[in-house]
């Protein structure tokens, strides 16, 4: 189903009232144990990010799902951040990919000194599987290896995973609310990003998300681009 979106830059244009009130009923249909309007304040109005860009998704006049990006700087890198949420009946881990890339190739290009993750937790094995299956460089990865110091330095307070062995898992109070039958087909799934999120992270449903951190960087675009080539023959 193809949905029309609509680009918003917080420091030009931001989202109208009636945005936000539909963006807040998208929240509490999405999570179990977050207030909407805490959620909102924290990570769409806060002022913590130098810059957040949104898009919304309608399926024809009905905002059905958003994919928000922040920008800050910690710990001598620019961080980029994600939040997404959508209706069930629309959600699809493709919908927000395109434009995190993009977004995130403009922060590269305007900062190309600058160190530059991505890094962010991921309540969701389908988000996850989004990202892992069309981006050259990801942590953590079954085939992708990385030391424990970037998940150190951005993921400090969290836990380690004893399938990675790195410090990527943390509590978020916040629990995805998947049918039972959709946590069935996540556990018997046979994609393998899938297979392996839930390895690392079994207790996903509980409020536990996965840290992932992508390096955004020219190594990283030209392994994308390949990456997408090589599917495609």
């Amino acid at each position: 189903m193809k949905l029309r979106t609509k680009d918003l830059t917080q420091t030009k244009q931001w989202m109208s009232d009636s945005e936000r009130e539909a963006i807040a009923e998208i929240i509490q249909v999405s999570f179990s144990n977050v207030s909407p309007e805490a959620y909102l304040q924290k990570y769409f109005t806060g002022a913590d990010a130098f810059q957040r860009k949104l898009r919304l998704y309608f399926n024809g006049d009905k905002l059905v799902g958003y994919c928000l990006l922040t920008f800050s700087n910690e710990v001598g890198a620019i961080v980029i951040r994600a939040s997404a949420g959508f209706y069930p009946e629309f959600r699809k881990g493709g919908n927000t990919f395109k434009f995190s890339l993009l977004e995130s190739l403009k922060c590269w290009l305007f900062h190309p000194w600058r160190k530059i993750y991505y890094a962010d937790t991921m309540l969701s094995p389908a988000m996850y599987r989004a990202i892992a299956k069309n981006t050259g460089i990801v942590w953590p990865h079954p085939h992708h290896s990385e030391s424990n110091k970037l998940f150190e330095r951005f993921n400090s307070s969290g836990e380690v995973s004893p399938e990675a062995g790195l410090r990527c898992l943390v509590p978020t109070g916040r629990i995805s609310n998947y049918s039972e039958s959709e946590l069935a087909e996540f556990k018997e799934s046979n994609k393998l990003e899938i297979q392996y999120y839930c390895r690392v992270n079994p207790n996903f449903n509980k409020g536990i998300a996965m840290f992932v951190i992508i390096p955004v960087n020219i190594k990283q675009f030209v392994a994308t681009v390949f990456k997408k080539i090589f599917k495609k023959l």
